[in-house]
């Protein structure tokens, strides 16, 4: 097997030629830089997507164990150091409801429609815990909003702990209510406690409970786990991949004489 390898510039492009046996080859190299560059940037895209459903995955069989476990009550999971832990768990009190302690959490989609997240601050042993009852319909229009109508005096309240996985990205700052009740676009419960203990006059829960969607406070309560499949994710890393063996495929085929040999024909 012989090899021999040389190089010529043209006008515009640098050429690599060469052979390896019948197998010959010619290669613009700034064509086979810029498909290279492509062909990383599709394997990392594949490589990405799987590491999504995985996440997905870890998701969906953490909430199923937490589920499994005995609900407690809100102020119990205070005790544990790990905030990690809260995430999925269930919980369940006798609370009591103010029907003005609550705080609206604006543009929230359900089914295509433009609405409101109802989010009311719930009485437990002299704190109060952020539940959100769910999703409440707003005028298309924007000109007025809505007012939910809460049941006062006491409840059992059951949901679980949602912690969300990223900070939210915005714009502008988002300011704790001064007032009760209050329209946002973001809580931020943890930051927003003092504020809060200081306008209610009661420590405040800093995580969000998601209430049971057969609870009889619940109102359109749909809580899905992830918000898409982990098969999703794998089926566009398989077309990401997918694409990376076309490009690849192209690439042989124009820098090589494989077809000719494949063919059994003379090269050219």
């Amino acid at each position: 097997m012989s090899v021999t390898f040389q190089t010529s510039v043209e006008e515009q492009s640098v050429q690599f030629n060469g052979s390896i046996g019948r197998l010959e080859i010619n290669v613009d190299v700034r064509a086979f830089c810029a498909g290279a560059v492509l062909l990383v940037l599709l394997l990392n895209l594949g490589f990405w997507q799987l590491g999504r459903a995985e996440e997905k995955n870890s998701l969906q069989a953490r909430w199923e164990a937490r589920s499994a476990l005995p609900a407690a009550a809100p102020l119990a999971l205070l005790q544990t150091a790990d905030v990690s832990q809260y995430a999925d768990r269930r919980v369940r009190w006798q609370g009591v409801l103010d029907p003005e302690a609550y705080v609206l959490l604006d543009n929230r989609l359900h089914r295509g429609r433009v609405g409101y997240h109802v989010v009311a601050l719930i009485e437990a042993d002299d704190w109060l815990v952020p539940v959100n009852l769910g999703w409440l319909a707003g005028d298309p229009s924007r000109r007025t909003i809505p007012v939910p109508q809460l049941v006062e005096g006491p409840a059992l309240i059951e949901g679980q702990v949602y912690l969300p996985s990223a900070k939210p990205i915005i714009l502008q700052k988002q300011l704790p209510p001064d007032r009760l009740p209050a329209t946002s676009q973001t809580l931020y419960w943890d930051q927003w406690s003092d504020t809060l203990a200081a306008l209610t006059g009661q420590s405040v829960f800093p995580y969000e409970v998601r209430i049971d969607p057969a609870s009889p406070l619940a109102l359109e309560a749909e809580w899905p786990v992830v918000n898409q499949s982990s098969a999703k994710h794998v089926g566009y890393a398989v077309q990401w991949f997918a694409m990376a063996a076309v490009l690849t495929l192209i690439g042989v085929l124009l820098m090589s004489n494989i077809r000719d040999i494949v063919a059994g024909r003379p090269s050219s």
